[in-house]
């Protein structure tokens, strides 16, 4: 695709050189070197794709009200260049230069202040011009998902979070469904966001509520990634595969499973652990336990102290997209070494082992 609108650009330009140059010979009114009308049509050409190239990223709705102030300005400047005295006060010269910096004036300021006040249009609304609100600038937008996972209600209450927070309409409109579902899962989850969007309103969060849709999408995720460009928000989810594209439109997201990834303590091998054997492992004698934050620890020799709290020694640590495993063995200190001549049993008992080569040179 990438190859296809490159060469599409190298043909524009060859072809407007290639007919401005021939165009002389056509139109009479052009008249000088046909090169260097080639050279005039190769330049802008060039700067068409240019500014092409510095827009395919713009939001078509900043486009289309750049381009509505642009035409306003120049309908202005068209009923406003009465004005400017004719050529036969000031001469020729003066009154073209007088006419097209009106043109370039009221253009660019039409431009600009449609542009300032984009965020401000609505086109989803009856209400062409909504309230303004440059303060939700850089806000960050709640997902559904985070909603209904919780943890972020505790994140809140420990005060590092900052800014403004905000829930859109649709959001919520998407809660009451989950919470109106037939299915009791559903709607026990539906009912539990529903909660959470309470219980952030009695925290110092910053948490508007921002009565906004579009109707005209009709996905939810959509409807996010359209919100934060509006806003140049960051959207908070913990949604994998609105994370996937919300990164492909370019939209910073913060990942509350990252987050608490990264918060996690660090474990180097060397250290001890505590932590119970709730079930046996893959490998015959193992014992797998869990962490208070999930994370799965495997115990070699761990079955023999099923249901039991046991220090662990770290030998190894694997991390893998789904998490972290911890390997490990029973601690030395715990389970010291037995003396030569005893053997720790399976069932925790000691149990003597005679030498037979000492019994016979005793006898001899």
């Amino acid at each position: 695709m990438a190859s296809f609108i490159y060469t599409t650009r190298a043909l524009f330009i060859l072809l407007s050189a290639v007919f401005s140059g021939v165009a002389c010979y056509f139109w009479p009114g052009l008249k000088g070197d046909p090169m260097v009308w080639a050279g005039f049509g190769f330049l802008v050409s060039g700067v068409i794709v240019v500014v092409e190239a510095c827009i395919r990223d713009v939001y078509p709705k900043t486009l289309s009200v750049g381009a509505v102030g642009l035409l306003a300005g120049l309908v202005t400047a068209s009923l406003t260049a009465p004005i400017i005295p004719p050529p036969a006060l000031i001469g020729d010269p003066a009154h073209a230069i007088g006419v097209v910096a009106l043109y370039l004036f009221l253009g660019y300021l039409c431009t600009v202040f449609a542009l300032r006040y984009v965020e401000r249009i609505d086109l989803s609304s009856n209400r062409l011009i909504t309230a303004d609100e440059p303060r939700l600038r850089g806000c960050r937008i709640l997902d559904t998902s985070v909603l209904i996972d919780g943890r972020i209600l505790e994140a809140a209450r420990t005060g590092f979070m900052e800014g403004i927070y905000v829930i859109p309409k649709f959001i919520l409109d998407e809660l009451q469904n989950v919470a109106d579902s037939p299915d009791s899962s559903r709607r026990q989850r539906g009912r539990r966001g529903l909660d959470i969007v309470r219980a952030l309103q009695d925290t110092d969060l910053k948490l508007e509520i921002l009565d906004k849709d579009y109707p005209h999408i009709q996905a939810v995720d959509a409807k996010l990634i359209q919100c934060a460009k509006d806003y140049q928000g960051r959207i908070v989810t913990n949604d994998f595969n609105l994370n996937k594209v919300a990164e492909i439109h370019s939209i910073p997201v913060l990942n509350i499973n990252n987050l608490a990834n990264a918060l996690k303590p660090v474990i180097l091998p060397g250290e001890n652990l505590t932590v119970s054997i709730l079930k046996p492992g893959k490998e015959p004698g193992q014992g797998v336990g869990y962490l208070d934050d999930g994370t799965m620890v495997v115990v070699e020799e761990g079955y023999a102290h099923l249901r039991e709290e046991i220090e662990v020694l770290v030998t190894s640590i694997l991390q893998t997209t789904a998490g972290r495993m911890i390997f490990g063995r029973l601690s030395a200190e715990e389970f010291p070494a037995q003396p030569r001549g005893m053997v720790q049993s399976a069932k925790g008992g000691s149990r003597k082992v005679v030498d037979l080569d000492a019994s016979r040179e005793g006898k001899s």
